[in-house]
């Protein structure tokens, strides 16, 4: 059946009020957004329409989760959050390649995501080499992203997988960025010379946004390994397209 526009709009949570509530305020603008932080599991209970206690810090907590000025506060930049926190992101089909190179995290919580290209057009020989058991130059990451788009994952997220090696993350070398980063492959020679395919963006465009909005990842903290690893690491090549993942990260955060 078809849905009308207004519908359209209200699923999307387009009904969010303009204006600027916080404790106090009362009427059907503070029901509207009480009935948005409940869809989202941020408060329980009627929407009464009362900015009370309760109703700050649902909002309090969301301002946290997504990184905002934590003022319990519904302003315009809490409206766009809100609004973004109501658009699906989904995490792609992945096909499972358990790599034994992996670790405890310690404790440590997912805060950073680093891209790096394998060096190779080969995927095969990309999984072999992530898997690889022998030795002590054993390596893994999380996910590799193979030519045709296929994402594999060889690390469970809440693992440490050895993908950044001897590093620092703006500076920091503790905790290791290995204990604090999601690490993602992408096959490719790395050469500046060979493209990485559109296959492969599509991939990174569903699978980057997804593990931002799942860790509550800063933006600054999505970087390559040259980045974290400068003068030792060179990858993704410099013909990488980053806006193009900033884009589709900007979209769903």
């Amino acid at each position: 059946m078809a849905t009308s526009n207004a519908t359209a709009q209200s699923a999307s949570g387009s009904d969010l009020p303009d204006v600027v509530l916080s404790e106090g305020s009362k009427g059907p603008d503070v029901q509207r957004l009480q009935s948005v932080l409940t869809r989202l599991g941020y408060l329980s209970g009627k929407a009464d329409g009362d900015f009370g206690p309760k109703t700050k810090q649902a909002l309090l907590r969301f301002q946290r989760d997504w990184r905002l000025t934590a003022d319990g506060e519904y302003g315009p930049r809490t409206r766009a959050a809100l609004l973004k926190a109501q658009v699906p992101v989904k995490k792609p089909p992945v096909v499972s390649k358990p790599s034994q190179n992996q670790d405890s995290r310690q404790g440590v919580a997912i805060d950073a995501i680093i891209l790096h290209h394998t060096g190779t057009n080969r995927v095969g020989v990309d999984l072999a080499t992530l898997r690889w058991v022998r030795g002590s130059n054993r390596v893994s990451a999380h996910y590799l992203v193979g030519p045709d788009g296929t994402v594999y994952q060889l690390v469970p997220d809440n693992r440490a997988a050895w993908h950044a090696g001897r590093s620092s993350l703006h500076g920091e070398t503790v905790p290791s960025v290995n204990a604090r980063s999601i690490g993602i492959e992408i096959t490719n020679d790395g050469t500046g010379q060979t493209p990485f395919t559109e296959a492969q963006y599509r991939a990174l465009e569903q699978l980057v946004p997804f593990l931002v909005r799942r860790y509550q990842v800063p933006k600054q903290n999505i970087t390559g390994h040259r980045d974290v690893a400068p003068g030792r690491k060179t990858d993704p090549a410099d013909n990488f397209d980053w806006s193009r993942i900033r884009r589709a990260v900007d979209a769903a955060v």
